[in-house]
């Protein structure tokens, strides 16, 4: 039996999946700008959607949203269709987009009472709460706020509800390093208090590593790896080899970059296992190390030099 091509055609009771595409496609004309995504965040992660500016990570979040029609492919999140479920979808998702629109007149009392009554699971004492630990000034209007102070005031806003997914597009963009560290780990902590899923974008890779536990990596468009943060480290290693002469051209298996160095050999390679260690050897190196690479080492062998 051939495997169904709309997730509504697959029984859902309940999903293992906050969120899940298959073979998810946007066109632009003749450009396409998400091709044939096949994606699936488990529930209850923090899953960081990584990709250099212009990969597709924010076409792929509003598809998700219902805020721009699919080309072709399915997509669901929280186990309801993205285009018949969108209604309920946003009901129990929040959402912090990179230029998020708040009403920069309003002050921040003004702007968490307006947006109170949208939702009927809004939460005057969490909203509270999240304010004080935030130290957003009720009173000051938002167009007097710094950059990092609206993006938590959006923050704010997305969780006062209580939603089940949290989805962030490069939430930490214009901020300075010191807040953009205490936003995220300030996402992370408030949000799994309630075990809730957190799906955020990034280009800035090195900052991820520390509050992932799952991580897919996009670039023009394709996905090129997704799996658990340990998963993916443990996949990509570096292979450093060095010989009496000069290095032999290397014939590894899942080769993503090759650098020599007098007579050493460095090998970025991925799947890395036995077999790999076996063709490293039949090369007959003086030595031999394996070393592990850094979360940003590896998106870089992956998209490619000048990604970070």
């Amino acid at each position: 039996m051939s495997e169904p091509t709309d997730i509504r055609d697959v029984p859902h009771t309940e999903p293992a999946y906050a969120i899940e595409t298959r073979a998810l496609t946007r066109r632009f004309g003749k450009k396409t700008v998400v091709d044939h995504l096949t994606l699936r965040v488990p529930r209850g992660s923090i899953f960081a959607f990584l990709g250099r500016n212009g990969a597709g990570k924010t076409t792929t979040i509003r598809l998700l949203l219902d805020l721009l029609d699919r080309t072709s492919g399915a997509a669901s999140l929280l186990g309801l269709d993205c285009v018949t479920g969108a209604r309920e979808i946003r009901r129990r998702t929040g959402y912090v987009a990179q230029d998020e629109g708040l009403y920069d007149w309003m002050t921040v009392e003004r702007m968490i009472w307006f947006c109170r009554g949208f939702y009927p699971t809004w939460d005057d004492a969490l909203a509270a709460d999240l304010r004080r630990q935030l130290d957003l000034p009720g009173s000051q209007r938002i167009r007097a706020l710094s950059r990092g102070k609206q993006a938590q005031l959006a923050l704010l806003l997305a969780m006062a509800f209580h939603p089940e997914l949290l989805i962030l597009d490069e939430p930490t963009a214009g901020l300075d390093v010191v807040v953009r560290r205490e936003f995220l780990e300030g996402v992370i902590e408030l949000a799994q208090e309630e075990g809730r899923t957190i799906f955020f974008s990034s280009h800035l890779v090195h900052e991820v590593e520390r509050v992932a536990d799952w991580v897919g990596i996009m670039e023009e468009g394709r996905l090129l790896s997704c799996a658990p943060l340990e998963e993916v480290k443990a996949g990509v290693r570096r292979i450093v080899c060095t010989f009496p002469a000069s290095p032999p051209p290397p014939a590894l298996p899942g080769l993503l970059h090759t650098e020599v160095e007098g007579k050493t050999l460095l090998c970025t390679v991925r799947d890395f296992g036995e077999a790999t260690l076996a063709a490293a050897r039949a090369l007959h190196p003086a030595t031999l190390a394996v070393e592990d690479l850094s979360l940003e080492d590896i998106f870089v062998a992956l998209v490619g030099k000048g990604a970070v």
